[in-house]
């Protein structure tokens, strides 16, 4: 790779700042359980349980680390969960998937959820082998009070990749000092690559509407990475490719927003953590 410039000068250490994503441009489709896509049928194994939500009260250990405030009482029926998304490696073997692995499924638990930094779906992630899967299993409905926000509609991608640059908020501090950056500052500097909202595997996280804070793995202490985002809203920017639909999936979180899934770069099973941003 040649060597990044900023205002015409060489920056140390701004090549390896350089992430590059896989922006899905989701479409509507229909995707069978053996296609990656947005809310199509999972490749799930009729002898394994359907999950129900993991944020019950006291939450499940299987819930992502995000704090949160409250959970589905025990002593009460939980809500089952519904397929947000499924990821094969084949497809997409820029996910980092743990040995013995070749599938990344995604749930939500279609209710809010309350947390100090966000309001949204529960997410799990589940990782299997696609091997060991022979019938599949017919999921149960939404919950009845679902929100449709949170129900996405079926989607296959249509892949492209595109080269991204942090916020000022991930630089580090010898990318800060290269570029000038006084103590405190807060914005990105003057004619700075724009990260925009798109669904994508990889990439960094924009960090528009909240605070990029209390990122570290819960069980190994490692800073957990940028690994899915999941967009409201595919906006037509950066890649060059065209944009059919901007809102595909139909699905909506916060105030258009997206739902970025952080996992730990030591070891995927470790619990994620979601910030909506």
């Amino acid at each position: 790779m040649r060597q990044l410039t900023y205002d015409g000068m060489p920056i140390p250490g701004l090549n390896d700042l350089v992430r590059t994503a896989i922006r899905l441009h989701p479409a509507p489709g229909e995707p069978r359980p053996d296609e990656s896509h947005f809310g199509g049928p999972l490749l799930w194994p009729s002898d394994e349980p359907w999950p129900e939500c993991p944020v019950t009260w006291p939450p499940d250990p299987d819930a992502s680390d995000d704090a949160w405030l409250g959970g589905h009482p025990l002593d009460e029926p939980v809500p089952a969960m519904v397929s947000a998304a499924q990821f094969f490696r084949d497809d997409f073997p820029e996910l980092p998937f743990p040995e013995g692995t070749d599938v990344l499924q995604i749930l939500f638990c279609p209710l809010d959820h309350n947390s100090p930094y966000h309001q949204g779906p529960a997410v799990r992630l589940v990782w299997r082998d696609s091997g060991e899967v022979g019938d599949i299993v017919v999921p149960p409905p939404p919950p009845e009070d679902a929100k449709a926000d949170y129900l996405p509609e079926p989607c296959v991608f249509e892949p492209c990749s595109i080269d991204e640059l942090p916020r000022l908020c991930d630089f580090p501090p010898e990318t800060r000092a290269a570029l000038g950056i006084p103590e405190g500052a807060s914005e990105d500097p003057e004619g700075w690559p724009e990260l925009d909202q798109y669904s994508k595997i990889g990439g960094w996280t924009p960090w528009y509407t909240t605070d990029r804070d209390d990122l570290g793995c819960r069980d190994c202490g490692a800073e957990l990475r940028q690994t899915i985002a999941l967009s409201t809203v595919e906006n037509e920017v950066g890649c060059g490719c065209e944009v059919a639909e901007d809102e595909p999936a139909g699905w909506s979180f916060a105030r258009q927003d997206v739902l970025n899934i952080f996992t730990c770069p030591t070891d995927v099973t470790h619990p994620v953590k979601v910030r909506i941003d």
